[in-house]
């Protein structure tokens, strides 16, 4: 079984992962304002060196805005080292991959710019170099070469550090693109149970959880070692119950989604056809979105991959800046609504 036994820190709070091993909770020390990168004992790449975070704290903000970088993902020989579909998964990540990573000058983590929904926040720039969507914990040997999938074991590792480093955080906005927008989802409750007393709240670019073709849905959790809530009901033969699971059970989160209907990156992954998987997209935002009141999605029309690089410019044809609804999302506008274009 694959399946994660959940156990109640107190009635009222989060449910709790376990952790491994003893936890580093010593604060992080940043300049403000600014990019400082944090080696994190614990962590591994998938060639089974250590990795980090990057950090960039505002003393003001009682807001922590969590980023997971996207990057593909790979799950035997063919995937990890013929197609090498995940990024930085032999090269590994460290501090001088980052100083070079363009995503630091991104958009969303402007200060300067007045209307960026995420410019007071506090942020953390989480990487990707495990091939499991940041949810693994397993080793595996895929021929004759090792692979490390340790995505989840990384966000146990630096989460103690992140809970000290921000003590008096409110709210914890956690989001991804692509393969980070999955792990965004599959350690909500990991960082909600770390944060017992801020609201935490998801924003999954390019993360939409159809259930692929197939046997690969069993193969990634297999293979990657990922844990499944016990109290997600099938989640592992069927993937789009995750976020109706996510939903129900914390109302008091608001779950975004970002995607493209016909998205030719994850269609790719997941085996179907562009056609096939719009077809599963909508039925995912139809059983898993529509009639929550605190899961949401913006999606719009082609077969492009990704948002948030594009954050600032991209708007729906229904008219609804992307911009404008990523802000609603934020403040828990009572207007954010559901985005579909026809």
């Amino acid at each position: 079984m694959r399946k994660l036994l959940l156990t109640f820190l107190f009635a009222s709070l989060p449910l709790a992962f376990t952790a491994c091993g003893d936890e580093d909770e010593t604060p992080i020390d940043a300049t403000p304002d600014a990019w400082t990168w944090v080696d994190v004992p614990g962590t591994e790449c998938g060639n089974g060196e250590q990795t980090g975070i990057g950090v960039n704290p505002n003393e003001a903000s009682t807001d922590l805005y969590i980023y997971l970088q996207g990057g593909g993902a790979c799950w035997d020989e063919r995937t990890c080292f013929v197609l090498r579909s995940a990024s930085n998964l032999s090269t590994g990540y460290r501090a001088a991959q980052f100083q070079t990573d363009g995503t630091r000058d991104a958009y969303m983590f402007d200060r300067e710019e007045p209307t960026n929904p995420f410019r007071g926040m506090s942020y953390v720039f989480v990487p990707y170099c495990t091939g499991d969507v940041h949810g693994g914990n397993a080793v595996q040997t895929y021929g004759t070469q090792q692979v490390h999938h340790k995505g989840a074991s990384n966000v146990e590792a630096w989460l103690p550090r992140l809970v000290s480093t921000f003590p008096g955080v409110k709210r914890v906005f956690l989001g991804g693109s692509s393969a980070g927008a999955f792990g965004a989802q599959l350690n909500y409750e990991r960082v909600a149970a770390a944060f017992p007393t801020a609201e935490v709240h998801v924003l999954a670019d390019s993360g939409q959880m159809v259930t692929p073709a197939g046997t690969l849905l069993d193969t990634w959790l297999t293979n990657w070692g990922v844990t499944i809530p016990a109290a997600c009901t099938n989640c592992e033969t069927d993937f789009t119950r995750f976020p109706a699971y996510l939903a129900d059970t914390h109302p008091e989160s608001r779950f975004a989604l970002l995607a493209w209907s016909r998205d030719g990156v994850l269609s790719n992954f997941f085996g179907y056809s562009a056609t096939d998987f719009e077809t599963r997209t909508l039925q995912l935002l139809t059983t898993s979105y529509d009639g929550r009141a605190n899961a949401r999605y913006f999606l719009k029309r082609g077969t492009q991959h990704t948002f948030l690089g594009s954050l600032d410019t991209l708007t729906s044809t229904t008219g609804v800046a992307l911009e404008d609804w990523v802000s609603q999302w934020v403040a828990g506008d009572a207007a954010w609504s559901n985005v579909l274009e026809p």
